[in-house]
C-alpha cells in the first residue's frame, strides 16, 4: 500500500489553512471540501442543519463503497476554527512544524484531520487497496459546542462505529470517554439607589454574586467533575448600588449524574444567596454535551489499537474533559472514539502541528480503512502481548 506523501499532505493542510472558516461561517471552506471529495469520486452531501443557525453551510456526509466485508467505518472532521480566525496565515519551519503568524490560529482543529482523512484515501486509491466502505461526516459549528451534529440525522448512516480526528494528544493517543457540559447563566436582580445619598435604599446584586461564587466548590469538584464562573457583568456606575449582575459559566462531569445534581446545587445556592438580601436569582442553563464511555475491549478500541500498531505507533487509551461530535453520535447509539490528530496548542493563537505527526496519523486511518475483522483481531492480540 502506497504510504503518505508528507509533502501532498502539507500542500492539501496549507489550502485548507488558506480558507477562512469561524463557526457558522464555513461556507467557502466546505464547498472546497466538497470539491476535494469530488476530484476523489466521493459525493458529499449537504443537509439543512444550518437553517437552524443562519450557517453559510450544513454538514457534509458521503459514502466510499468498498470491496472489504463487514459494517460501514465512520470518520469524523469538522470545517469550522474557533477565532481569532480571520486572515490565517501559515508559516512552515525547517524543522517541519507549522504553526500560524501569530495573530489567528492555525486551524490543525481540525483542519490536519480533514487534511489526514484526504491524504489516506489518495494512498488507498493510488495503490488500489481493498478497503472497507467508509462514511464521512464532516460538520460545521463543533466549536460552538457541536451545533451542526446536534441536528443531523444520524439515521442517514449505515455506520455503527466511528472515528473522529479531532483531539489534541500524541500520535497514537484515543479517547473513550467525554464528559456531560452544561452551560448555565445566573441573572440576579437587585433594587439601584444612590451610593452616597441612599445605599440602605439599594439591594447590591454583587453581593449575592460574590456570595455565589464563594458557595459553589469553582474548579475541580471531584476527579471527573469540574465546575467554572468564566464571565461575571454588572453595574452601572461607580456611584450607583448595582441592581443587576449576570454570571455565565459551565460544568462538566464524567457523570451525567453528577452534572445534573451540581446543576441542581448552582440553582439552589443562586437561589438562597439572592434571598438573604432580598434579590431574585434566575438560572438558566443548556446541556450541551451529553457523556459517554467507550469500552476499551469494544471492537472500536481493539481496532484502533491494531491499526496504530500496523503502523509502528504505540497507542495510548485515555479520555478527555474536551467534547466532540461524537457525543452527539454516541446520543444515537453509536460506539466511537476520537483520536488524536496531529494538532497542539488549540484554540490559542500558539497552535501548531506537524508534519511528521501528520503522516504519522494519515497512515493509522489508511490501516482502519482497510483492515479486515480477523486482521485487527490477530493484530490486537500481537499488541496485548508486547
Amino acid at each position: 500500500m502506497t504510504l503518505p506523501d508528507a509533502n501532498r499532505l502539507t500542500d492539501q493542510f496549507l489550502a485548507f489553512t488558506k480558507i477562512d472558516s469561524p463557526s457558522f461561517h464555513e461556507g467557502e471552506m466546505a464547498a472546497y471540501v466538497k470539491q476535494v471529495f469530488q476530484d476523489l469520486g466521493i459525493v458529499l452531501h449537504e443537509d439543512d442543519a444550518n437553517k437552524y443557525y443562519g450557517s453559510q453551510t450544513g454538514n457534509l456526509y458521503g459514502c466510499w463503497q468498498g470491496t472489504l466485508p463487514g459494517e460501514p467505518i465512520l470518520f469524523m472532521g469538522h470545517l469550522d476554527t474557533v477565532e481569532p480566525a480571520y486572515g490565517r496565515h501559515a508559516v512552515l519551519h525547517e524543522d517541519g512544524t507549522i504553526t500560524s503568524a501569530g495573530n489567528t490560529v492555525l486551524g490543525a482543529d481540525d483542519q490536519s484531520g480533514l487534511a489526514e482523512i484526504v491524504e489516506a484515501i489518495r494512498c488507498i486509491q493510488e495503490s488500489h487497496t481493498a478497503h472497507r466502505t467508509i462514511e464521512f461526516l464532516i460538520t460545521f459549528g463543533e466549536e460552538a459546542f457541536d451545533k451542526g451534529s446536534r441536528k443531523f440525522d444520524f439515521s442517514l448512516l449505515k455506520a455503527r462505529q466511528a472515528y473522529t480526528l479531532d483531539l489534541e494528544a500524541p500520535v497514537g493517543t484515543a479517547s473513550l470517554w467525554e464528559p456531560t457540559l452544561i452551560s448555565f447563566t445566573v441573572d440576579i436582580r437587585g433594587r439601584s439607589a444612590h451610593a452616597g445619598f441612599h445605599p440602605e435604599k439599594g439591594i447590591n446584586a454583587l453581593t449575592a454574586a460574590a456570595e455565589l461564587i464563594h458557595s459553589l466548590p469553582i474548579g475541580r469538584v471531584d476527579p471527573v467533575t469540574v465546575l467554572n464562573i468564566g464571565l461575571i457583568n454588572g453595574g452601572t456606575a461607580v456611584n450607583a448600588v448595582p441592581d443587576h449582575v449576570v454570571m455565565k459559566g459551565e460544568l462538566r462531569s464524567r457523570s451525567h449524574e453528577t452534572a445534573l445534581s451540581l446543576l441542581k446545587k448552582i440553582q439552589d445556592t443562586a437561589k438562597e444567596c439572592a434571598e438573604k438580601i432580598r434579590a431574585k436569582a434566575n438560572v438558566e442553563y443548556e446541556i450541551a454535551l451529553h457523556e459517554y464511555c467507550i469500552d476499551e475491549k469494544e471492537p472500536v478500541v481493539k481496532r484502533y489499537e491494531a491499526a496504530c500498531a500496523k503502523a509502528g505507533i504505540t497507542s495510548v487509551l485515555s479520555g478527555s474533559f474536551g467534547g466532540s461530535d461524537n457525543n452527539q453520535f454516541a446520543q444515537h447509539g453509536g460506539r466511537g472514539i476520537v483520536i488524536a490528530s496531529a494538532m497542539y496548542n488549540c484554540h490559542t493563537v500558539h497552535e501548531y502541528t506537524r508534519i511528521s505527526d501528520m503522516v504519522q496519523v494519515a497512515r493509522i486511518v489508511m490501516n482502519l480503512m482497510t483492515m479486515e475483522e480477523d486482521e485487527k483481531d490477530e493484530a490486537a492480540v500481537t499488541v496485548s502481548d508486547q
